[in-house]
C-alpha cells in the first residue's frame, strides 16, 4: 500500500472512531502531514464516496456524516489496496480479482446511486494504456521494503541503475516510479523502459520528509517549465482562452493568463511555450489567436495557416 493509500485509510479509521469532530489541525499532527496535504485527502475520500463533513466555528471540525459505518472492517489487505488504487491500475498491479470482492462487500453494505451510473476512466482519449512487466516487481520492493536494480533506457542511453522505491503514480495509462538513488535525489522514471529489474538490499527506508502527491505536483510542474524554453506574446480573444487553455494546457498557462492584460475584448500574455516548431501546431487550434513575437513564431504560424487555407479553398 503507498504512503497516501494507508494514510487515507487511518484517515477513515480515526473519524469513524470519534463520537465528536477533530480538526484539522489535529488530524494532522496525528498523520504527521499538512494541514493541506488533509483537506487533499478529504477530497479524495469524498470522491470515494466517504460521507466527510466539515464545521467551522467552536466545537467544529471534521466528522463523518451520519451513521455511516465504515465497510472497512473485513477486508483483506490486498481488498483495502485495490479499492485505494482503483481500476485499471489495480488491474495491472495484479488485484483484479481483490478489487471485484472488495466492490461486492462494499455494494453488499452501502447503497450507491454512483456504483451503477459513474464510471471513472482513467486514461486519457486516444492512449495506449501500458502495462508494464517490471510492475509486479516494483510492487513487491515497495511491500517488502526492499531496494531495486533496474537497466533504464534514457535518451542518452541504457544504464544499469539502483534506487530505493518510493512510490508509483499512473498518468494517463502510462505508470512512473518515483525513487531515490544512493545519495541522491527523488527522480521519476518511466515504468516501461524499465529493463533486468531485480529486488536488492533488505529493509531500506523511505526518507521521512517524502511524501509522493506533493512530490509529483512539484515535478508535473518543474517539467512543464522547463519544456517551455521559448516566451511568446499573444494577442488572444477572450471567447478563446479556454482553446488556449486546451491547447497549452498546464499551471504555467494559467499563471501567465493570470498576469496578463486585457485590451478590448482581447487578452495579451507573455506565454513560456515549447520551441517554434511545437508552439505553432498548438497555436493553430486557437481561434483568432495573433503571435505578437518572436517574429519567427508569427512567420511560421501565418505560413500554416496559409497552407491549410491553401488546401481548404472553396
Amino acid at each position: 500500500m503507498s504512503m497516501k493509500a494507508a494514510r487515507l485509510v487511518s484517515e477513515i479509521v480515526i473519524l469513524s472512531a470519534r463520537s465528536v469532530p477533530i480538526t484539522a489541525a489535529n488530524l494532522a499532527e496525528r498523520l504527521e502531514v499538512t494541514e493541506r496535504t488533509v483537506y487533499r485527502d478529504l477530497g479524495d475520500l469524498s470522491r470515494m464516496g466517504v460521507p466527510v463533513v466539515t464545521e467551522a466555528g467552536p466545537g467544529g471540525g471534521i466528522s463523518l456524516l451520519g451513521t455511516w459505518t465504515s465497510p472497512l472492517s473485513g477486508m483483506t489487505r490486498d481488498e483495502l489496496d485495490s479499492v485505494l488504487i482503483g481500476g485499471a491500475a489495480a488491474a495491472d498491479l495484479g488485484f483484479a480479482r481483490e478489487l471485484a470482492t472488495a466492490r461486492e462487500k462494499i455494494l453488499s453494505e452501502t447503497e450507491s446511486v454512483f456504483s451503477s451510473n459513474v464510471l471513472v476512466d482513467g486514461p486519457d482519449w486516444f492512449m495506449t494504456h501500458e502495462r508494464p512487466e517490471a510492475l509486479s516487481v516494483i510492487v513487491t520492493a515497495l511491500r517488502s521494503h526492499r531496494g531495486l536494480q533496474f537497466r533504464y533506457a534514457a535518451r542518452t542511453g541504457s544504464r544499469l541503475r539502483t534506487a530505493i522505491p518510493l512510490g508509483l503514480v499512473v498518468k494517463a495509462g502510462r505508470w512512473y516510479l518515483i525513487a531515490q538513488p544512493p545519495g541522491g535525489r527523488p527522480r521519476t522514471y518511466r515504468v516501461s523502459r524499465m529493463t533486468a529489474i531485480a529486488l536488492r538490499y533488505v529493509a531500506v527506508s523511505r526518507p521521512v520528509e517524502f511524501h509522493l502527491d506533493d512530490y509529483w505536483s512539484r515535478s508535473q510542474v518543474e517539467f512543464d517549465r522547463t519544456v517551455r524554453s521559448t516566451t511568446v506574446r499573444l494577442r488572444v480573444p477572450s471567447h478563446s482562452l479556454d482553446d488556449l487553455r486546451r491547447a497549452v494546457p498546464g499551471r504555467v498557462t494559467e499563471e501567465a493568463i493570470e498576469a496578463g492584460s486585457i485590451t478590448a475584448d482581447d487578452y495579451v500574455i507573455d506565454l513560456p511555450m515549447e520551441p517554434v516548431d511545437v508552439a505553432v501546431s498548438q497555436l493553430i487550434t486557437v481561434p483568432g489567436v495573433e503571435a505578437i513575437s518572436p517574429g519567427e513564431l508569427r512567420l511560421a504560424l501565418h505560413e500554416r495557416a496559409r497552407q491549410a487555407a491553401a488546401c481548404n479553398g472553396p
